[in-house]
């Protein structure tokens, strides 16, 4: 009798051991946004579709118990999790270089201390920059480095036999109170993957409104980016690698996903939507065969593609329902795009502008200043002339809620050249993984960049149409008074 009973229990222990947590930590400490006044919705929307946990999730689903948790729409993230724990095979957080890494350090500490022998599994941008750092840290046991999907099934499978993590490609791990870091793991195909399972989640919990849209939740069609930007972790994480789904598939998701929870606006989470016009025109071919009737917005594009373009390809997008294009402007001061290795000229912002107008196709611009090493005022003062442009160029035809433009201070990321550029320039090295959890994403203050211009650019941000709700005529006065203070600077280099 006794032997039965404990067969009886072993067997409970290993199947409560089948529970994945996935978790999102919150991107800020405080529940803000940066509202555009303009349109009255959210310029940096903070409820997303954890799109990195269910591309996870996707390839254990039918395997294994998954529980995603997202901390922007679960207000109980904390105690759900440590209730999960208790019988979990495994969790896993996503973070980018953000309070997400303050966060989801304090939520695994809770979870340590109630579960010292729990697997802890992170990944996302930073923990793959920085798995040495990351793994230093008490509280977490595996780093997932790059595109994830693979190895996090070989990693959850391994864990679920007890096996050893020694021969698992793109995972570094500590093993008896050493790091070791495996070869890393190929980039695959996005189409050898399946779909994004929509389902796991409470998608009427991430719906959100957008500009001019109801019901919008975010997509993405392709994984990676192809450019080497010395600002942008993208590169380090992907290796410049880039896939795309097939248009059919992009479609028919699109579709299903607009029928099924009624959908009329889908935010393109990209890196790189138009990096291979001939797919894209194909994409906007069978949208318009469709016709769906649904909009694309924040649809990311690079100036140095797409200012090329013909007029015949732009009509294609407007009328496939690309409704806005995000591109990443990043400066008005060609020694800085140069220094960030954009491969982009000024002139060319001014083309994308113009295009957007003439295709009545909404512009969403990020801008960014402080570049170290360069002519502070300089940077500032050719930063805001090409932001007056842009707002200037829709506010003369009365359609200033038509543009967004979103101007931060440049923040320098592990392992990026200008990282260099920055401990170079007096930045004290980021230590350790709670330094980085610490970091301000939007407005980091450099130490080379000078208060009054920190404050200046500020002040700038905040008189911008879009965040003041001034009309055209407001905004040039405001404008004229700023570049009088700017031009009265003192050069800083």
């Amino acid at each position: 009798m006794t032997s039965k009973m404990t067969l009886k229990k072993k067997a409970c222990v290993i199947m409560k051991k089948n529970t994945i947590i996935l978790f999102n930590p919150m991107p800020v400490e405080h529940p803000v946004a940066i509202l555009n006044k303009m349109t009255t919705s959210l310029q940096v929307p903070l409820i997303n579709v954890p799109l990195s946990l269910l591309a996870l999730a996707r390839m254990v689903r039918g395997e294994y118990d998954v529980k995603i948790i997202n901390a922007v729409v679960d207000s109980d993230y904390r105690q759900m999790i440590l209730d999960a724990c208790d019988d979990a095979l495994c969790l896993a957080v996503s973070s980018m270089t953000c309070y997400q890494i303050r966060d989801g350090i304090e939520v695994c500490k809770a979870v340590k201390k109630n579960n010292p022998s729990l697997p802890v599994i992170w990944g996302g941008y930073h923990p793959s920059t920085e798995p040495v750092q990351t793994l230093n840290n008490p509280y977490i046991d595996i780093v997932i480095r790059g595109q994830g999907e693979l190895i996090f099934k070989e990693v959850v499978n391994t864990l679920s036999k007890n096996g050893s993590l020694n021969g698992i490609k793109g995972i570094s791990f500590k093993k008896e109170g050493k790091i070791i870091e495996n070869p890393p793991q190929e980039f695959s195909s996005l189409d050898y993957f399946p779909p994004i399972p929509y389902d796991m989640i409470d998608v009427e919990k991430h719906v959100k409104g957008y500009k001019f849209a109801k019901r919008c939740i975010d997509y993405y069609a392709s994984q990676g980016c192809a450019a080497g930007c010395n600002f942008c972790s993208e590169p380090l994480f992907c290796g410049r690698r880039w896939s795309g789904l097939a248009p059919e598939t992009v479609v028919f998701e699109l579709e299903y996903l607009a029928k099924t929870y009624n959908i009329d606006t889908f935010m393109i989470r990209d890196s790189d939507f138009f990096i291979n016009i001939p797919r894209l025109k194909k994409i906007c071919d069978l949208l318009i065969e469709k016709n769906m009737s649904i909009r694309l917005t924040s649809v990311n594009g690079r100036m140095e593609q797409l200012w090329r373009v013909g007029d015949d390809v732009w009509g294609h997008f407007r009328k496939a329902g690309i409704y806005e294009i995000f591109f990443g402007f990043e400066s008005g001061h060609q020694d800085a795009l140069d220094a960030m290795n954009k491969g982009a000229k000024t002139d060319q912002i001014k083309i994308c502008v113009d295009k957007c107008i003439q295709h009545d196709i909404d512009l969403r611009g990020s801008f960014m200043v402080g570049i170290p090493g360069m002519d502070a005022k300089e940077e500032m003062i050719r930063t805001f002339e090409e932001i007056n442009s842009i707002i200037s160029g829709f506010g003369k035809i009365g359609k200033l809620e038509h543009m967004d433009i979103l101007l931060s201070f440049f923040t320098p990321y592990p392992h990026t050249k200008l990282y260099d550029a920055s401990t170079r320039n007096g930045m004290k090295p980021l230590e350790t993984l709670e330094d980085w959890g610490d970091f301000d994403q939007f407005d980091f203050k450099a130490p080379w960049y000078p208060q009054e211009y920190f404050d200046l650019v500020k002040e700038f941000r905040a008189g911008m149409p879009m965040n003041s709700a001034c009309d055209y005529r407001e905004w040039c006065r405001f404008y004229e008074r700023i570049a009088q203070r700017v031009r009265g600077l003192r050069s800083q280099v």
